[in-house]
């Protein structure tokens, strides 16, 4: 190299000669082509048969999403979105669909004419994570997608996404024999943190922010926290089942941290029809029978924390506790019966696993699990959904093409960097997720597709969204979990002898608490007793009233009407006795005025008197 510096020779202009297109106005070098850097170095980290089998496929004109490592490979400076697919089990395979050899690409393609249109015809790639097929069970599907989540004590939001009845809902819940993702979850939490659960409700998320709480708010919050288990079904048996067979499945660890107290609640919440419905509510006492009015819920936003306001979180010190809570609020959501599933879930539900962590320095810490179970995208012509089930249809549809449109925004925002526009406020679900879709917190998507060809055109649409959120690089920073210090003092009494003593003090005061609440209870209802009968009583005395008044009037009625009767019979018998006088007087005149005649005459007026008699009495 030589020591002198030469400086560049500016190009000549030539009117001839048109300039090299790589090469701008200034004479600064570009591609010819846009590059994506992220990309650039995935590949280059990957083998080459990867990168071949990517230009193939680009050449063949199908869509191929770049895949990821696997949920064991992934490194601490991923920022992106897990994206998992899980396939449900069926009786005969399509060949429509099948997996890579890697494991972690879907090649779709069908041959049939169900198809309306012939882009779906074309053989697509998408890229995943890692694809699960019909023969991997739930314990495999949680030890890669949850588990290590819960095992860094990340805050994490798992979601669940495909068409009705593919299964979201069995990945997330399972059944009586085989655990879904949220008991094993829940065991995992409370295996961690054994020894250092805190046995009361000290700490508490307050509108997004943990509080401190005084002792009559947390004899409060116990007081609930025993009324809803009270309307739980019980599952000890159950429980003790489910729990064998997820400790026979995996292997938990404990920490222990004597200088840590750890109180963990739980929240259900339901969007139905775009309106935001809590699960865990107590029922409030009426005295009209029927279904109690459900009040919906405002999403508001506090110092970058979206809360729900006015929603019941209940303190758990048990896996069994959280996971009644789970069945009641099951019991309460929405289900209906569809041409396409049974069963089918009308909303998106969530649950939500808050953990909060006290340490003796005066730090407190938050960690929360959501797990969302998204309703089944579905098509309104295949479904033949009329009324009330069309509405449920157009509003699923919505939230979930608002869902896509955010993470479509989320995944061209590393393209366009002015573009950081996402529209969160279009929907409910979007706003209460919007911590994970913008990459504040851990995103797995778990996509659950029914291999058929007669669903292929609607698995199209669910993995063209996976697809969407496969490409996602977020820019905001990671939160692990949120942190605050506090000045105040926090007495860590479960590690002191007097443990026992004052909990079950605490006990007998919530138990003498509701003792108090049932008295009150009762003499409430003594009151209404005693006020039935004494309205029983008046009512009677009136009634008794009102019938000897009913008697009395109906005498003086009668006596009355005989009175009436009398007083005009004396009148008609008077004028008849004044009319017959008159008649005899008017005779008399007659007979005087007439003249003397004939005898035939008298005979004549002998035979015509009883005419005149007659017609006289006629017109009287």
């Amino acid at each position: 190299m030589s020591d002198s510096y030469e400086a560049p020779v500016r190009e000549k202009r030539s009117f001839l000669m048109a300039r090299d297109p790589s090469i701008d106005r200034r004479c600064r070098p570009r591609p010819e082509k846009k590059l994506r850097l992220f990309d650039d170095i995935h590949d280059a980290m990957e083998s080459t048969d990867g990168s071949d089998s990517e230009s193939e496929c680009a050449s063949n004109g199908g869509d191929y999403a770049t895949s990821v490592p696997s949920a064991e490979d992934i490194s601490v400076g991923d920022t992106g979105p897990q994206v998992f697919l899980r396939l449900r089990p069926v009786g005969v395979a399509s060949k429509a669909y099948s997996v890579s050899d890697d494991g972690k690409v879907l090649v779709t393609s069908v041959k049939s004419e169900n198809t309306s249109t012939n882009v779906n015809k074309m053989v697509k790639h998408f890229g995943f994570t890692s694809i699960f097929d019909g023969s991997v069970g739930q314990r495999d599907v949680y030890d890669i997608c949850v588990g290590p989540r819960i095992l860094e004590e990340e805050c994490v939001t798992i979601m669940t996404y495909g068409t009705s009845g593919s299964g979201k809902t069995y990945t997330l819940l399972g059944d009586d024999v085989l655990a879904g993702v949220i008991p094993r979850g829940l065991e995992h939490i409370f295996t961690i943190y054994m020894e250092n659960l805190y046995h009361s409700p000290k700490l508490k998320l307050v509108n997004g922010c943990i509080e401190f709480l005084q002792d009559e708010t947390t004899l409060r919050e116990m007081q609930i926290s025993k009324k809803l288990l009270s309307l739980c079904p019980d599952i000890g048996g159950h429980h003790e089942r489910l729990k064998e067979a997820i400790q026979g499945d995996h292997t938990f660890e404990t920490k222990d941290d004597p200088n840590v107290s750890v109180m963990i609640w739980v929240s259900f919440v339901e969007i139905y029809n775009e309106l935001v419905y809590d699960l865990l509510t107590i029922p409030p006492r009426q005295e009209n029978l029927g279904a109690v009015p459900r009040k919906p819920m405002k999403i508001s936003c506090n110092k970058g924390q979206v809360y729900i306001k006015g929603l019941t979180t209940v303190f758990v010190r048990s896996s069994e506790e959280a996971l009644q809570l789970l069945r009641l609020g099951q019991q309460r959501s929405t289900y209906a019966s569809t041409s396409v599933n049974a069963n089918s879930s009308r909303s998106h539900c969530v649950f939500i696993v808050d953990v909060l962590k006290y340490n003796c320095s005066g730090m407190t810490t938050q960690c929360s699990y959501k797990f969302c179970d998204l309703a089944g995208s579905e098509r309104v012509n295949n479904t033949v959904t009329i009324g009330l089930r069309l509405k449920e249809a157009t509003n699923i549809n919505t939230s979930l093409m608002t869902l896509g449109r955010c993470l479509d925004a989320a995944s061209t925002s590393r393209k366009k960097p002015n573009n950081d526009v996402i529209p969160f406020r279009d929907s409910k679900l979007t706003m209460l997720l919007q911590a994970a879709l913008l990459g504040k917190e851990r995103l797995a998507m778990i996509v659950t597709v029914t291999p058929l060809e007669k669903f292929y055109e609607e698995n199209l649409n669910v993995l063209n969204f996976a697809s969407i959120a496969k490409n996602i690089i977020f820019k905001e920073p990671l939160i692990k979990q949120h942190s605050t210090r506090y000045s105040g003092f926090f007495d860590n009494s479960k590690k002191n002898t007097q443990y026992e003593y004052i909990k079950e003090i605490e006990e007998n005061n919530i138990s003498l608490r509701q003792e108090i609440d049932r008295l009150k209870l009762d003499h409430v209802l003594k009151k209404q007793l005693l006020e039935e009968r004494l309205q029983k009583e008046i009512s009677k005395t009136y009634q008794e009233l009102l019938r000897e008044n009913k008697k009395q009037w109906e005498k003086q009625a009668e006596k009355q009407r005989l009175m009436a009767e009398r007083e005009f019979e004396f009148k008609l018998a008077a004028q008849k006795r004044l009319y017959e006088e008159q008649i005899e007087d008017l005779k008399d005149e007659i007979e005087e005025l007439k003249p003397p005649s004939s005898e035939s005459d008298s005979m004549d007026e002998k035979e015509d008197e009883p005419n005149a008699s007659i017609e006289i009495l006629d017109d009287e």
